[in-house]
């Protein structure tokens, strides 16, 4: 059995950097709050579970605009339709032959180093250009947004993991740190360098160096919702696993009539074309939730 280690409400690194850049936060309930695509999400990037009344989700709503509020409670053993993908225990030796020839395989052909944000700005931008070739109908951000976004992390409780063959940029990872949680995102990957193994040796670099140098937890976020990509499922390969929760959703007066008005007909509405994907994740987060609630959690709690 793990620990279990919510990241407290009260102030945090990360918080206090989110503070420094202008981001709005709201407070309920000693919890710090963020606006994330028009919801409501705890203001952190790692595992935390909360607890909110309906009158206080109101509230929130009320004074940051947002259209909904999500957020994840009761860990547990019992399987259910939301997680969050986590590695706290790291073992090579546990994993797959398979697995562990392919992480062997990157650490042999690449050199994988922690970069400063600043050489990462001057020197990443084509990686992350070539890394979209893998995503049908996504554009990268322009050159200058893409830039001041690495430029904001400066300064923050932000590590960027870069993987080089010879000199090459193959790729890179962003790692935010809270203390004794590390959160992975916006990994960006040049598809010309796959066959060295490049995502296989960097993920498990950053897993011996966190998880079993260090003893910090990792996480790569709740589970996806319409992702285009199998990055989770390929996370499960090298360690990571899922940790199993109660996903909780307060809409505002409007979207919850919409979404419990929608839902019915939320099968056909899955067969429609990408421009309704806003609304099958809607949908689909929905039926998640309510599978979650219909749950009993009472005698089947984890600690992380």
């Amino acid at each position: 059995m793990g620990r279990e280690n919510p990241i407290p409400g009260g102030n945090t690194e990360y918080v206090d950097w989110l503070r420094s850049r202008g981001v709005p936060l709201f407070e309920a309930g000693g919890n710090w709050w963020q606006v994330y695509r028009r919801s409501l999400v705890p203001a952190t990037t790692v595992p935390c579970y909360r607890r909110l009344s309906e009158e206080s989700a109101r509230e929130l709503m009320r004074a940051s605009g947002a259209l909904l509020i999500r957020y994840s409670s009761d860990p547990c053993d019992e399987p259910t339709e939301w997680w969050y993908t986590i590695c706290d225990r790291y073992d090579p030796g546990s994993l797959s032959g398979k697995t562990r020839n392919k992480i062997n395989k990157g650490r042999r052909d690449c050199r994988i180093a922690i970069v400063e944000a600043g050489w990462l700005e001057s020197n990443g931008y084509s990686c992350y250009v070539a890394a979209h070739t893998r995503y049908e109908g996504v554009r990268p951000a322009p050159e200058h947004v893409w830039r001041e976004e690495v430029r904001a992390s400066a300064g923050g409780p932000v590590e960027y993991w870069a993987i080089f063959v010879g000199e090459k940029l193959a790729g890179y990872c962003k790692c935010v740190v809270e203390r004794d949680q590390v959160a992975t995102a916006a990994g960006k990957y040049d598809p010309a360098f796959f066959k060295h193994r490049t995502v296989n040796g960097l993920v498990g670099a950053q897993l011996e160096h966190y998880v079993r140098d260090q003893g910090r937890t990792v996480t790569n976020g709740n589970r996806a919702i319409l992702h285009d990509t199998n990055i989770q499922e390929f996370l499960f390969d090298h360690g990571f696993r899922k940790q199993f929760c109660r996903l909780n959703v307060h809409y505002s007066a409007g979207l919850g009539l919409a979404v419990r008005g929608l839902y019915p007909w939320r099968r056909l509405v899955s067969k429609l074309p990408g421009k309704a994907d806003p609304v099958k994740a809607l949908l689909l987060q929905e039926e998640w939730r309510r599978a979650t609630a219909a749950t009993d959690l009472s005698t089947s709690r984890r600690d992380t």
